[in-house]
């Protein structure tokens, strides 16, 4: 094994493994130990205005079509779904809805970023790590706007070897780093950007994004309401 192989599998076989164990602990953690810390840095105290009131919204609509985008285009098995359409037709429809969702994503995390920028109190009450991971998701979502124009380039296999890699992680292959030896350098930033802000989420305000649906579903008793 070459020192390129070698970087390939502690970046996309063995990392990946590591960001999420570090993000699980870190979900418990705010959950079970620092429950205060989750919006302790909300700026919408501060200000909340109408860069705030759209470009949340936006964001958070974009995200959340990136995530469930990811989670079928990446994870869903073949025979889940060749049924229904083919591999060039899923394909084509991660093309046009990934380009929608991380458009309107990254509408909504510059509209946040102006606001941080312009905003006096909301400017002199921000920290490294807030200007850090707001830089983070930019470049996040932008590598992932450029790896949707390279795969629109690319044939088929080189979009389906994205899919193997993810799965064979599922299934705790132990060469699933191999799918992306001929990915592009492009998609191999989105990947390991990707990975990167798994393991520092949690510590960030965007925890919410977590926290508040599983504190939902855990305080929720059906018999409360029958008192």
């Amino acid at each position: 094994m070459n020192i390129q192989d070698y970087i390939l599998e502690v970046c996309y076989q063995f990392f990946p493994y590591m960001a999420g164990a570090a993000f699980i602990f870190g979900v418990l953690y705010h959950l079970a130990i620092d429950q205060r810390s989750v919006q302790a840095f909300s700026t919408q105290f501060l200000s909340n205005d109408s860069l705030l009131k759209y470009g949340s919204n936006l964001f958070h609509v974009g995200i959340i079509m990136v995530f469930f985008g990811h989670i079928f285009g990446l994870l869903a098995p073949e025979w889940s779904y060749d049924w229904l359409i083919t591999n060039e037709q899923k394909r084509e429809l991660a093309i046009l809805m990934g380009s929608a969702a991380g458009l309107v994503t990254l509408a909504g995390v510059l509209m946040m970023a102006l606001r941080r920028a312009t905003n006096p109190a909301v400017k002199a009450n921000s920290r490294f790590g807030d200007w850090f991971f707001l830089a983070l998701i930019i470049l996040q979502v932008i590598t992932g706007l450029l790896g949707t124009t390279e795969t629109i380039r690319h044939d088929l296999d080189h979009y389906m070897n994205l899919d193997r890699w993810a799965q064979g992680l599922v299934i705790l292959k132990g060469n699933a780093w191999t799918f992306l030896t001929d990915a592009t350098v492009v998609h191999k930033i989105h990947i390991f950007l990707g990975f990167c802000m798994l393991v520092v989420f949690p510590f960030t305000k965007f925890m919410h994004m977590v926290a508040i649906p599983i504190r939902y579903i855990l305080d929720y008793r059906p018999f409360k309401h029958q008192k």
